[in-house]
């Protein structure tokens, strides 16, 4: 069942803008929302709206084992090459 989670979201990684995929990496690769906004020159309230709006996008849920956080990375080390780069526009919001 968890499997099957974050191969699903693998396939909405499209859905997410520019942005959006800048932060999942950083999420991936264990930054905290602050650092992140840090990075990204982002409020620590929009780096909060913007993790939760990707979560949802990609229908990651947490579960009593498993954070959202965790579940990203699943998430991306699924994902195929390529599949998590840039797109040449931003999706809308």
């Amino acid at each position: 069942m968890l499997e099957l989670t974050y191969v699903a979201a693998t396939s909405r990684l499209d859905r997410l803008g520019i942005q959006e995929r800048q932060v999942l990496q950083l999420i991936a690769h264990g930054q905290s929302d602050a650092a992140i906004g840090r990075q990204l020159g982002l409020s620590p309230l929009a780096t909060e709206e913007i993790s939760t709006r990707i979560f949802d996008k990609l229908g990651l849920e947490p579960s009593p084992y498993l954070s959202r956080r965790v579940l990203a990375v699943l998430t991306l080390r699924q994902a195929p090459a390529g599949a998590t780069g840039a797109r040449s526009r931003d999706a809308a919001h």
